[in-house]
């Protein structure tokens, strides 16, 4: 409320420069928005066709927005294969010839990556992935996920969006398999960053069969100690991993503290990275260090081997890989349960042999 209140003023003091304004107009505009928030906030339930039903009561209320309008997130999918490893190819759900004029394998898996806040699916991190996992041994089918549109929103709104992305995510699997007869759920390995990782979990929400979510620092802000419903959690999927590396306390830290998954790695302890400056700017750098690591972990022969299993905080303690070991990355193992700890070089290659 007090942020809108702020953007009327803004937009009051700018016109003020370039044409008179009375009080009462200000009024007027400050109680059009005023009101048009609260009828917002004061709505429970919002419903948006065959991706169902959506509220702001507990336990989704972390935010006090509810879902925009699905045209408004514009969530899109953007196929990349070794075909066309630098031509996208847009599939729509709503247009089956999308998908069958596409290169689309259904006897592949299936990476999606999904960005965060205020991110889209030309952002460096998603374009260097696709790119790795095209370079890999495997052959893949490697989607990127684009909702732009529901990520340039205020935080609070944005954090409500990753519902709909999640909603999106599924319903286009379903449409996979209408198509296909079936497209099993073990092929596809959900990929996201900050609030993309919620999103993931929003989607795994609604089908636990999924093989794989991978959270590369989860959003930490209105997801902390929150429901399993509102977040990514180790119930979303067969198997998530999930990489903590800016989970300092208080606002500084932008990732989630908490152990969010079936293995959770916490390198250089979770909070601040090698080679980030502290204070501002610092954050943002410890947040990205995920999606670096995690890059670097699909090709590399250096396997960012972990120790554990690890008490969370108490790494002076964990400083060996016995009696397990884990691979933070690409080459997690789902077989290997628990919360581990490593230390990585402070630039790349940032794996320690």
């Amino acid at each position: 409320m007090i942020l809108n209140q702020r953007s009327v003023k803004t937009r009051y003091n700018r016109v003020h420069r370039l044409m008179p304004i009375t009080n009462m107009k200000l009024l007027t505009i400050t109680v059009f928005v005023v009101v048009g928030l609260l009828k917002e906030v004061s709505a429970d339930e919002v419903c948006y066709g065959d991706l169902g039903c959506f509220t702001n009561v507990y336990p989704y209320d972390n935010s006090m927005f509810l879902p925009q309008d699905p045209a408004t997130v514009n969530t899109r999918f953007g196929l990349y294969t070794k075909l066309n490893r630098d031509q996208l190819q847009v599939i729509d759900r709503n247009d089956p010839q999308s998908l069958h004029d596409s290169n689309f394998d259904k006897n592949k898996d299936t990476k999606f990556l999904t960005h965060g806040w205020t991110g889209s699916w030309n952002n460096q991190w998603v374009i260097d992935m696709k790119n790795e996992f095209l370079d890999s041994a495997e052959d893949l089918n490697v989607i990127a996920v684009d909702w732009e549109g529901g990520a340039s929103a205020i935080y609070g709104r944005s954090v409500s969006n990753t519902q709909i992305v999640g909603a999106e995510i599924d319903a286009l699997v379903k449409f996979l398999n209408a198509q296909y007869g079936e497209y099993h759920h073990d092929r596809v390995h959900l990929i996201g960053h900050s609030l993309g990782a919620h999103c993931s979990g929003h989607a795994g929400e609604r089908m636990p069969t999924i093989g794989r979510i991978t959270g590369l620092d989860p959003a930490g802000p209105s997801f902390e100690d929150r429901p399993i419903e509102v977040r990514l959690d180790p119930s979303d999927a067969k198997f998530v991993d999930v990489l903590h590396t800016d989970c300092n306390t208080g606002p500084a830290g932008l990732g989630i503290r908490m152990e969010s998954g079936h293995a959770d790695f916490y390198p250089n302890g979770g909070e601040d990275q090698p080679g980030c400056q502290d204070g501002p700017g610092g954050d943002s750098c410890d947040h990205s260090r995920a999606y670096q690591f995690y890059i670097e972990s699909i090709n590399s022969s250096c396997k960012f081997t972990s120790n554990g299993p690890c008490t969370v905080w108490d790494w002076a303690n964990c400083n060996s890989c016995s009696p397990l070991c884990n691979y933070m990355g690409y080459h997690a193992q789902a077989s290997t349960p628990g919360t581990f700890y490593l230390e990585t070089n402070a630039a790349p290659p940032f794996c320690i042999a």
